[in-house]
């Protein structure tokens, strides 16, 4: 798919990163490595450490290495022309204290398993950072729906409280591009908040919340609760008439255990 900033514009999935997408220009030139090291300059990106990251080219070694780099060097590996690294500096713009917080956690898993084998917590730390949705709420009861698998309760029965009371921000980077060509079965990995009212549409207060949850309490992969996005209210035409919720390899029932 060709790059268009204009493209961020045409579905409530990604609003929260339409502004960043459009500083960086809407023609079909993909942005090079540098506009992209601007907008993180623009944006004061930094690691947990406070340093400013920059943009850089890929260098080599798996995800350890490529998450030491942006703890002990500041260094963020982007790639041109790749949605998949596009999508993940439009993340660290927006939501720039949990993805901080994400790479501290994983410089710091990575260091105590050294020699080791890989622990759960960095599973569910990558899990949420390529698949990860933030579900935030001021109603209690329409997060333990989600969380309990109860979706047509949830986004049927009280669709209208969903509407006003709960938000879903896509995260991950990975699920962001599935997001560019949509299809039924894309599902999210969500940390999911009781917040005040006034935190839900805040970006800023739900990054914080966020980073908070990841740095204190994320630990395994089931500390984070499986959504499928296209049933969130305005996110999909098709789920409009209350017969979508009823495909159940979709909407599954729950865990089997």
């Amino acid at each position: 798919m060709q790059w268009d900033a204009r493209f961020f514009e045409r579905s409530a999935m990604f609003e929260p990163f339409a502004r960043c997408a459009g500083r960086l220009g809407g023609s079909t030139d993909w942005p090079r490595r540098s506009a992209l090291d601007a907008l993180l300059a623009e944006h004061r990106v930094r690691n947990a450490r406070g340093d400013a990251l920059r943009a850089v080219g890929p260098g080599v070694g798996g995800a350890a290495a490529y998450e030491g780099r942006v703890f002990e060097r500041r260094e963020l590996a982007v790639r041109e022309g790749e949605w998949h690294d596009l999508m993940n500096v439009l993340v660290w713009c927006v939501f720039p204290a949990t993805k901080a917080a994400l790479n501290a956690r994983h410089a710091e898993s990575a260091a105590a398993e050294a020699g080791g084998r890989r622990g759960r917590a960095r599973d569910a730390l990558t899990l949420f950072d390529e698949s990860g949705a933030i579900v935030v709420s001021s109603d209690a009861d329409l997060l333990d729906e989600l969380r309990a698998f109860r979706w047509r309760e949830l986004f049927v029965g009280k669709r209208a409280r969903v509407r006003t009371a709960l938000r879903v921000y896509l995260f991950g980077h990975g699920l962001l591009e599935k997001a560019l060509a949509p299809y039924v079965g894309m599902t999210a990995q969500a940390i999911t908040l009781a917040v005040d009212r006034e935190v839900i549409e805040n970006r800023a207060l739900v990054d914080r919340a966020t980073a908070k949850y990841v740095a204190d309490v994320l630990t395994t992969p089931r500390d984070l609760a499986p959504l499928p996005v296209l049933g969130v209210p305005g996110w999909w035409k098709a789920n409009e008439e209350e017969a979508f919720y009823d495909d159940t390899a979709y909407f599954r029932p729950g865990r089997r255990r």
